[in-house]
């Protein structure tokens, strides 16, 4: 009888065994992340460095020259093309050109860069700039040809990352700072 009994235990918890151990469709690391809402879009950004702001329309982004890149956005397992000037051209406008003296500036120097649902991420100045980095990091105006309306007009779109965790949809402000040491 006892052997019934947990025989019978055995069969009905079976289910239940195996579905504890089945990924979670919750949280984790899935394959297809759900898209998030759309962000409010962006018609220009912001760029500060030293005490000096600039304002660059999506005209005047598209009128820099443009670069594209194809990327794998893992968060949609996608991949994706998107279109704009690299950050680095954007950075030169305000000032911050890459050059033999500039090369201390660059290396101790951040910049955060905003988006209009006040998601904000850090890069180093030296990530951003190709004569330091292997990367590409580009403000995204076009995505797959065309406007890049998804992402909120403006994107920040990078190749370094394994997850598009700094990438910045509705990109408004870039803000550089440099950094000295304490002495």
């Amino acid at each position: 009888m006892k052997l019934i009994t947990v025989a019978a235990l055995i069969l009905a918890l079976a289910p239940l065994s195996i579905a504890a151990q089945a990924p979670s469709k919750q949280g984790g690391d899935t394959a297809m992340e759900p898209a998030k809402p759309p962000v409010p879009p962006s018609k220009s950004i912001n760029v500060s460095f030293e005490g000096k702001t600039i304002t660059l329309t999506i005209e005047e982004l598209l009128n820099l020259p443009q670069v594209t890149l194809h990327v794998h956005n893992a968060h949609r397992n996608t991949d994706e093309t998107y279109t704009g000037p690299l950050l680095a051209d954007v950075l030169a406008r305000v000032g911050l050109k890459a050059s033999r003296e500039t090369q201390p500036l660059i290396l101790h120097s951040s910049l955060i860069a905003t988006g209009s649902d006040h998601y904000f991420v850090l890069y180093s100045v030296a990530e951003v700039e190709p004569s330091f980095s292997t990367g590409q990091v580009i403000i995204a105006v076009m995505k797959s040809g065309l406007p890049n309306t998804e992402g909120g007009a403006i994107e920040l779109i990078n190749t370094v990352d394994a997850k598009p965790a700094r990438w910045v949809h509705g990109l408004t402000d870039l803000n550089i700072m440099s950094i000295a040491p304490s002495k």
